[in-house]
């Protein structure tokens, strides 16, 4: 990249830390956090500006622990939402607080979003203030992390990556504030409880986010951090990165390839049965950035989220994909492969070829042609009617529903859907309706009961004998 854009990037974020110093006594002895109803909540003075702020012309500048290469190329404006319009921010709730950052809940022109700003009362202000440091100084260096992150959002964008909507660094009297999508953290019970196919769907998200982040428009980066904590769901469905103000830059710097693997954690060489150590090249391990990303990944989520309720026919797929994520040979390519691999297969039926199951009594093949489907029901004991519907009722909750108000399961087919049934007690019939999940498959309905059915055209219900 010619100099002078270089230079014009670090320009834009001396002048940013230039406006951040001087709000930072406002922020630190501004407007206190207000508890209502057990939810801490702030008002619009905490994005506000003061005319009394006193001179902060001593303060250092404090960026120069990261490379220069981070700024290049970014033109200090990240989409449309700007100073202003984050100043009308409405509704702001205080929604989550780490070591650097307070993240509100907020409404921007109708919209719901996440607004991250300097945690005034955490650990990395307060041990600042400790120190003996001066009020500017530990909120520049907080405010710093907040900004690496805002770059690292918009450099790296992507699906599974938090979307940036708009950032307030640039104007005097306003606290550094970076706009996002708003996320739900994520909870393991609650992740547990989910249908296994949205869980496959987070094991995708993790993947393709394992695989970007090695490919990155910056290089590769490591997760220095890795805990669940730094990634939400959006839609309740869609796993995004949110954190990334501790990602490691560059890979670890070595003599030998020896010396790459002293840079491992010694659960990982402990649990692998080879360890194949980041080549050293130029003097830096290469491959160990996404290497570490991929043990982590697996130790902190994948394992959770395919095992349980998985099809049986696809254990022995997600067994072969945990050890991947286990072993320090396979990369991210592998594994976005080997996921996508599990996905396809059970988005076209073919987990449902292998064998047969026995369950109550039960003996079916898990995979039959279409033009055998009607045959298969009523050898499992059900009646098809078409263009039917049981609508609000007979209602009854059940395990693996994607819904807390029913028993609602996708399926592949009508014979899946009665195979299920089959083997609920509870069940007596199955509404499949025209609704789709996000792999292509049914929405099936179950009931606890049936009566004469409503017409609905499109619609099929299978009443068991």
């Amino acid at each position: 990249m010619p100099a002078e854009s270089s230079h014009s990037g670090t320009r834009v974020f001396v002048y940013a830390y230039v406006s951040v110093l001087s709000v930072a006594a406002f922020l630190l002895y501004g407007p206190t956090l207000i508890a209502k109803n057990g939810a801490e909540k702030v008002g619009n003075k905490a994005l506000g500006s003061s005319a009394d702020i006193p001179r902060l012309d001593d303060a250092p500048l404090l960026f120069s622990e990261y490379s220069e290469g981070l700024w290049e190329g970014f033109d200090g404006s990240p989409e449309k939402l700007e100073c202003s319009d984050i100043h009308m921010a409405a509704n702001l709730e205080l929604i989550g607080g780490g070591w650097t950052k307070a993240v509100y809940r907020a409404k921007i022109y109708g919209r719901e979003v996440a607004i991250k700003t300097v945690h005034l009362n955490g650990r990395d202000v307060n041990e600042c203030r400790r120190a003996g440091e001066s009020p500017a100084v530990c909120y520049s260096r907080a405010a710093e992390k907040i900004l690496k992150e805002l770059v690292l959002l918009t450099r790296i964008g992507h699906e599974n990556v938090l979307q940036v909507f708009g950032a307030c660094f640039n104007e005097a009297m306003i606290p550094v504030a970076v706009v996002t999508e708003l996320g739900e953290p994520l909870d393991t019970l609650k992740i547990l409880q989910l249908p296994w196919e949205d869980r496959l769907r987070m094991a995708l998200g993790v993947a393709r986010i394992l695989h970007h982040l090695a490919h990155s428009p910056i290089g590769s980066l490591a997760m220095n951090d890795f805990r669940r904590q730094q990634f939400v769901l959006v839609n309740g469905t869609t796993l995004k990165l949110s954190d990334v103000d501790d990602l490691g830059l560059r890979e670890p710097v070595c003599n030998t390839n020896k010396d790459c693997s002293l840079h491992l954690p010694s659960e990982m060489v402990n649990d692998s049965a080879s360890v194949n150590p980041a080549m050293c090249i130029a003097g830096n391990c290469i491959g160990h950035n996404e290497r570490l990303n991929v043990w982590h990944a697996g130790r902190h989520f994948v394992q959770h989220l395919l095992p349980a309720n998985a099809p049986p026919s696809l254990k022995p797929h997600i067994q072969q994909l945990l050890n991947g994520y286990q072993s320090t040979t396979w990369n991210s390519e592998q594994i976005l492969k080997m996921t996508e691999s599990l996905v396809a297969n059970f988005v076209s039926g073919e987990y449902r070829k292998k064998g047969t199951e026995v369950k109550k009594g039960l003996s079916y093949t898990f995979y039959e042609p279409l033009n055998k489907s009607k045959r298969m029901i009523e050898n499992l004991g059900f009646e098809l009617i078409k263009d039917s519907d049981l609508p609000g009722i007979f209602d009854y909750r059940c395990d693996d529903s994607s819904s807390a108000a029913g028993c609602i399961i996708s399926v592949f087919n009508e014979v899946e859907a009665a195979e299920i049934c089959s083997r609920d007690s509870k069940c007596k019939a199955v509404v499949i309706g025209q609704q789709h999940t996000w792999t292509g498959r049914t929405v099936a309905i179950f009931k606890n009961g049936h009566c004469t059915p409503t017409v609905k055209t499109g619609y099929s219900l299978l009443l068991k004998k």
